[in-house]
């Protein structure tokens, strides 16, 4: 696992002074003239290493998909969990090496656009098929998921000369092509080499500045006390609630609250859920009309501690009693979608079930989200750890930090 994330260059669009973002950054926000950016790309990040120095010579660029985030299978009757974090070579020629190794870790990389000069050529690989690849190595696996993961696309300079390919950064030769080599190269240039758009982070709502960390994907407008992300080339309203505590609390951390529709197995209920994992309660009439909701934490952090908290806030069900923002409230930033969120539903489901004969099932069960709230739950502080206010249960401090490098 990198430690650090990868860093990128970049001048701001408003005054042209150089900036540095990590990988993980969805805010820009430069440090001279304090202009503050929204990041928005066509599909997926995509960034480039410039070559070492100045050439005459056309650059080619190679494309690599980096992948990074939490991987889920779901294998006979549990559920198995890995961090991943990998880089691999987009294209089917050979000869090229498989993957960029320490290079964006010591080269700052840049945003692709189109004003960039040189060759740049489209993956021949998908990221889907990066992912089922790095996903679900056991072949075993019924059904696996990415949740949180990172992906960009990086690309690498090279360049030709007498029928030889050369790493334009270590000026050593690379490949020696044969015969239609060329041609079949050529043959995946790209048309587009993608861009970014930024937009405003004031609150669409009031015109206020809207609050948040340079990587997360909810934002707090606290003069309006509405919450926004970004959706298209916009910001849409986001429905969400602050979990009220009868103690003081010092941080309130994201959870996503989820209803939806399931097809393939009947999960509607709490006693639903009850009767599929086999809980230790009684099924009461209460339980039978109390609809059901699937939680995961709307943060990064490791996956068994993803899973451990989607697991128990789902059949803990915790109650909603809503609290107003406050000025000084500390807002722990979400940094987990929703449409990643909803991949968790399926995971969450395999972890609590029992009913053997479910697990077959799963990967013909739909799974249709109707409903999404962004709840912050009270969180106490004791040493290492953080509590929370209501259910008990503990969180350790290093790992939202580890949810950082994430």
């Amino acid at each position: 696992m990198n430690e650090y994330n990868w860093q990128i260059e970049h001048q701001c669009p408003q005054c042209g002074a150089p900036a540095i973002l990590e990988e993980t950054d969805r805010i820009f926000l430069c440090p001279y003239c304090r202009t503050k950016l929204y990041l928005i790309p066509n599909d997926y990040f995509r960034y480039f290493i410039a070559p070492a120095d100045a050439t005459s010579r056309e650059i080619i660029y190679i494309p690599y998909w980096r992948l990074k985030g939490l991987s889920f299978s779901i294998q006979h009757s549990e559920v198995s969990h890995r961090f991943v974090d990998t880089n691999i070579l987009a294209l089917t020629f050979p000869g090229v090496p498989s993957s960029l190794g320490l290079r964006p870790q010591v080269f700052r990389l840049k945003f692709a656009s189109p004003e960039i000069s040189g060759t740049f050529f489209n993956p021949q690989i998908s990221v889907r098929e990066v992912m089922d690849h790095f996903g679900a190595p056991d072949p075993l696996s019924i059904y696996h998921t990415f949740i949180g993961e990172t992906v960009n696309l990086i690309y690498s300079p090279m360049y030709l000369e007498n029928n030889v390919l050369y790493d334009s950064i270590l000026k050593r030769p690379v490949y020696t092509l044969e015969t239609g080599d060329s041609e079949n190269l050529m043959a995946s240039r790209a048309s587009s080499r993608g861009n970014i758009s930024f937009i405003s982070t004031l609150c669409p709502q009031c015109g206020w500045d809207l609050q948040g960390e340079k990587d997360a994907v909810v934002l707090i407008c606290r003069n309006c006390d509405s919450a926004w992300s970004c959706r298209g080339n916009a910001f849409t309203n986001v429905a969400y609630a602050i979990m009220a505590n009868g103690e003081s609390v010092s941080h309130y951390l994201p959870f996503w609250r989820m209803r939806a529709r399931i097809e393939g197995i009947r999960l509607e209920s709490y006693g639903d859920l009850i009767r599929a994992g086999n809980l230790p309660k009684a099924i009461t009439r209460t339980f039978e009309e109390t609809p059901l909701y699937f939680w995961c934490p709307a943060f990064k952090v490791n996956p068994a501690l993803f899973l451990r908290w989607a697991r128990q806030m789902t059949v803990s069900q915790p109650e909603e009693k809503s609290r107003e923002l406050s000025q000084g409230m500390s807002l722990y930033p979400a940094t987990l979608p929703i449409s990643e969120a909803e991949e968790s539903i399926m995971i969450t489901i395999a972890d609590i079930i029992t009913v053997k004969r479910i697990i077959p099932l799963l990967p013909e069960i739909r799974i249709h989200v109707n409903e999404f709230l962004l709840v912050y739950h009270p969180f106490t502080s004791r040493q290492s750890e953080l509590v929370h206010a209501t259910m008990k249960l503990s969180i350790d401090k290093r790992s939202l930090a580890y949810g950082i490098c994430l």
